[in-house]
């Protein structure tokens, strides 16, 4: 209850600030500019002549773009707008409930899709948006999201990957990080590409709990462009990952006006700039800085950690003559947090309290790209990125002598140079056809003790580097009006040990008619274990040897059938039931552990066989209305049962088998001063997140009891469920336009209820019994932010 205390007073507080009068002080009309450029979606060539109009002002605002593409509109009045862009022979396009700012100007990039089958005509049915998808070759389990959507979702705390567990098919793993589970898979499973390259897990605190997520990501949602992410069965040009992708845009900075953010809240500070580095020049840049702490938010933190994060994020953007441009982007950011150990052994009650720790991780990524129109069907993009992550990690355990000695102590770099180009050529109206080639230069410094008895002993103490080769080739073909078809295949080679994989790829999307699509999607994909699993040191026959070097890629086959229905322009259903079969899983020979279930270990010790199998089959459903008249919602519900094969050949529950998960979410927008230009506009957003309990393995209560410490009943492993997740969370922002800056009050609050969370058995040291703790963990969040 003293959780709903403080967050009534924060609420209070709010509203104090959102009620004064002060704010409604208005003396005129606030407008901006919308500008940007029209290319065709396929060849990125411009498309001069295109008409561009604001649908809903009064009187019309419209225009043509010029000969390279571009358009301008100005005196656009403060609020949501509709623009709608068309051209001859091509499909028009919709950009519904775009917001409208006093502070920063839209700058977009319009890309039409041009219709196979009509000649010298427009196209005159609008194509939404938020109903594709950023890559053309994309036909099922995947969708676009803003970085708007991040910020306004209840629940994203304007990280990307939790907005994306409200997506059908899409599971939190734990409150405290921003690992996801996607259609029963493992977190580690998820691919991140930045910039069209793929990158480590972009969080800070990557890997501390989970592989494959940490805190929240390191980069700013103020440099996000619209992205995309799959959810299964994705296009070739998609390699190494069995689960799921986000492919992340970062937007250009602004070219022609020098713009400003600065946020400043109880989790820290967010300074962003943009603009163009000359008067009357085309470069722009982009800059991001944060700094988070949550020390003014300790005491809703359990225990002492408190950790602290910093992260710096740019793209600078030169465009060149003869149709060419490059671009240098990076992202990176360093966080740490410690606990000390309890120094009173009269207040131990659980092992955890004679441990102090010390943990930082480290992730950086840096990258050029050059992309050049070299014909009126055809550009070329390449790509050269230096990638790493650092983590480690010093853990000392006091003994009965109150001596405190070392117990872990980890050290693990990995990261690669990734040279990447793919050439995009629209040979035809119907056909168009991208293929690429990814190199990949890894490399590695794994330091892994732990102690045994009464030594230190070397887990994994090796450096190095190898090559992993990447190859795809898709094409999309309008084979008629109705029926579309994605063909590809992606193949990858791992020099370490000779492993190769040919993937075929199939999407089909056949349109029943204007309210009916039905789709199908084949994939088969493999991916790479973590580095140290291949790294593992053993002794045999007095000698080190690497017993899992020669470890198969991870693989598995997706099917998957959609059916999408558009009950009106603005409320879509969709339902995606699929079937995942995957093999060639390590495991251990004769046992019941499989990397099908990993989270994460820190000092890892196990000789893995490519023996074990698993399945994921399940169904998700979508309610959608997308943000029309003001207010929006969206319902999803997943039902699934994912399941796994060891190495002794016996089936079991996998640690990710929810088996349910249902989300809603909503928001309504209210509207002051409408009449003197949306000068002021108060958002209220929620969310519901009802899910099955994570697996877990059952305490053998004997040895436990006999050895006073936690052992498991691995012979029986994940037959226990916890209980069911239930969280509840707010997001309220309060914007005041002004002229030339707008101000925006928010308060975001995870799992306002104080729903308990990561339970685990710990063993009660002082009552000597065994009993599974939880945490409360509720993050409430008010920050100011300016826009100039």
């Amino acid at each position: 209850m003293k959780y709903i205390s403080r967050i009534s007073f924060l609420l209070i507080i709010g509203l104090i600030f959102f009620s004064n009068p002060v704010f409604a002080q208005v003396t005129k009309i606030l407008t901006q500019t919308i500008r940007g450029q029209v290319v065709d979606k396929e060849s990125q060539t411009t498309l001069p002549g295109a008409n561009v109009v604001i649908l809903n002002t009064v009187p019309l605002k419209a225009t043509t773009t010029d000969i390279n593409g571009n358009f301008r509109i100005d005196n656009i009045p403060v609020g949501r707008h509709n623009l709608q862009v068309s051209y001859v022979g091509y499909i028009s396009y919709l950009i519904s409930e775009m917001q409208v700012t006093a502070s920063k100007e839209i700058v977009l990039k319009v890309q039409l899709q041009e219709d196979a089958f009509v000649l010298d005509a427009v196209t005159v049915k609008a194509f939404k948006d938020k109903t594709g998808t950023i890559n053309s070759m994309a036909t099922i389990s995947a969708r676009t999201f803003s970085a708007e959507e991040t910020r306004r979702y209840a629940g994203g705390m304007d990280d990307p990957a939790r907005m994306a567990s409200a997506f059908a098919g899409v599971a939190v793993g734990n409150i405290q990080d921003n690992s996801i589970i996607i259609r029963g898979n493992s977190p580690k499973g998820v691919l991140w590409r930045l910039e069209g390259v793929e990158i480590p897990s972009p969080s800070h605190f990557a890997g501390a709990n989970v592989a494959g997520g940490g805190f929240t990501t390191l980069f700013s949602n103020h440099l996000l462009a619209n992205s995309d992410f799959f959810t299964g069965a994705f296009p070739a040009e998609y390699g190494n990952a069995l689960a799921g992708v986000f492919d992340i845009k970062l937007r250009n900075g602004n070219n022609e006006k020098r713009e400003y953010a600065f946020q400043v809240g109880v989790m820290g500070i967010d300074f962003a700039a943009e603009g163009p580095f000359k008067k009357g020049g085309k470069a722009s840049y982009l800059i991001n800085y944060r700094y988070s702490t949550f020390g003014l938010i300790k005491s809703f933190i359990p225990s002492e950690q408190i950790p602290e994060y910093q992260d710096l994020s740019f793209k600078f953007n030169f465009p060149l003559k003869n149709s060419a441009v490059i671009s240098l982007w990076g992202i990176g950011g360093n966080g740490k947090n410690a606990e000390p150990v309890t120094e009173d052994s009269t207040k131990w009650v659980y092992d955890w309290d004679k441990v102090q720790y010390d943990f930082s991780s480290n992730m950086g990524a840096v990258g050029v790209n050059y992309k050049k129109i070299i014909s009126n069907s055809a550009y070329i993009h390449s790509s050269f990125v230096a990638s790493s992550n650092n983590l480690s990690w010093d853990m000392k355990r006091m003994n009965d002598n109150l001596v405190l000695r070392d117990s872990i102590f980890i050290n693990n770099t990995s990261g690669k140079y990734t040279f990447s180009t793919f050439i995009n050529n629209k040979f035809t109206k119907k056909h168009t056809n991208r293929t690429g080639i990814v190199l990949n230069n890894i490399f590695y410094n794994t330091q892994t003790k732990g102690r045994y008895q009464d030594e230190m002993i070397d887990y994994s103490n090796s450096k190095g580097n190898s090559y992993l080769f990447q190859a795809y080739s898709q094409s999309k073909y309008d084979i008629s009006r109705k029926l579309l078809a994605n063909i590809g295949v992606h193949t990858q080679y791992f020099l370490l040990n000779k492993e190769f994989s040919i993937e075929p790829r199939l999407g089909l999307k056949y349109k029943i008619n204007a309210k009916n699509n039905l789709s199908f999607g084949y994939g088969n994909h493999s991916q790479l274990e973590p580095l140290k699993v291949y790294m593992y040191q053993k002794e045999i026959w007095g000698g080190m040897v690497l017993p899992n070097k020669d470890l198969a890629f991870s693989k598995a086959h997706h099917f998957v059938i959609g059916y999408d229905y558009f009950i009106t322009p603005n409320l879509r259903i969709k339902i995606e039931p699929y079937y995942q079969y995957l093999y060639n899983i390590p495991v251990v020979d004769d046992d019941t552990w499989s990397m099908i279930n990993y989270e994460q270990e820190l000092t890892f010790d196990k000789v893995l066989v490519n023996d074990g199998t698993g399945t994921n089959i399940g169904i998700d459903f979508t309610l959608e209305r997308f943000l029309k008249n003001n207010y929006y919602y969206l319902f999803t519900a997943s039902l699934f049962d994912a399941k796994y094969t060891g190495g002794n050949g016996k089936t079991y529950n996998s640690r990710f088998n929810k088996n349910h998960v249902f989300t809603f979410l909503g928001g309504k927008e209210f509207v002051f001063d409408k009449k003197q230009g949306n000068t002021r506009i108060l958002g209220i957003n929620g969310r519901i997140s009802l899910m099955g309990g994570h697996r877990i393995v059952p305490v053998n209560e004997e040895l436990s009891n006999q050895e006073e410490a936690i052992y498991y009943d691995w012979s029986n492993p994940y037959v226990e469920q916890n209980p069911a997740d239930f969280f509840l969370d707010l997001t309220i922002n309060y914007r005041i336009n002004k002229k030339k800056h707008s101000s925006i009050w928010m308060m975001q609050v995870k799992n306002l209820t104080g729903t308990p969370s990561n339970y685990m058995y710990q063993y009660n040291i002082k009552e000597s019994k065994i009993e599974n703790t939880s945490q409360t963990i509720m993050v409430p969040v008010i920050s100011y932010k300016i826009e100039f």
